[in-house]
């Protein structure tokens, strides 16, 4: 009996390894953050420069494969008196691109208008462990970062895969549905104590409303959820914030 329970764990083990092992392919491998906070009366400018100016550089970096993904996102909701109220995200799609970035090389200054609160809040370099689009791709004009400190971050990525990840395909896939994609990142720097999320989940969004309610008719929620939520500090994630996607570039859409 003994040798027949040995055989039926490891028969139940390797199930679960083969299907922990399903990991599908992401298309970058590092990813940048830079948080901003931009005054009222520079807003103007600093689209303008960005949307005018750097843009350029940035299409001919993706073009060369320098670049995979460039956003400029204005945080909706949240502090932003004395927080930030704008982060670019920029994605690559090899670590070692992120040496030659296209900032490195840019020297472009004609038409750049005058912006005096350009300063940088903090960076962070996270490594995107999961993605999930629409077969048939939908615009993400919104997303909802969600923040989280998991006791094991490894355990919450398998979890994220393994659980969710199949029960929100079908929400993104759903051409009826606001969901346009999600994915996990982890954070690869900073890390510590002093730091309060190792792990971001991004809910990518057609429309505002989607974002604020994200399951308008409700849900049936997956098996193992809850070994989700027990990794969490109280079982919540550390903060949601809601982000508008104001300018986009990538290999294969613009906004």
């Amino acid at each position: 009996m003994k040798i027949l329970y040995t055989i039926i764990l490891s028969v139940i083990s390797f199930g679960l390894f083969a299907q922990d092992a399903e990991w599908d392919p992401t298309d970058h491998e590092i990813a940048t953050w830079q948080f901003r906070k931009i005054s009222s009366s520079d807003v103007a400018n600093f689209l303008s420069n960005e949307n005018n100016v750097f843009r350029k550089s940035v299409k001919a970096a993706i073009a060369d494969g320098k670049m995979k993904h460039w956003g400029l996102l204005r945080k909706v909701n949240g502090n932003t008196s004395d927080g930030h109220n704008y982060f670019f995200y920029n994605g690559f799609e090899n670590l070692t691109d992120i040496d030659n970035s296209w900032w490195s090389g840019s020297n472009t200054t004609f038409g750049l208008k005058p912006v005096q609160s350009a300063g940088v809040l903090g960076t962070a370099h996270t490594r995107p462990a999961i993605q999930v689009f629409a077969e048939n791709p939908k615009p993400g004009n919104y997303v909802k970062i969600n923040y989280a400190d998991p006791s094991d971050v490894g355990e919450f990525v398998r979890l994220q895969n393994s659980i969710w990840k199949p029960f929100i395909k079908g929400f993104v896939n759903d051409s009826g549905s606001a969901w346009a994609g999600w994915e996990v990142h982890q954070v690869v720097s900073p890390t510590g104590n002093a730091y309060n999320w190792s792990i971001a989940t991004i809910d990518h969004f057609t429309t505002l409303s989607g974002a604020l309610n994200s399951f308008p008719n409700g849900a049936e929620w997956p098996e193992g959820l809850d070994a989700v939520n027990d990794l969490l500090p109280d079982g919540k994630f550390y903060k949601s914030v809601i982000y508008e996607v104001i300018f986009y570039e990538g290999t294969d859409a613009s906004k």
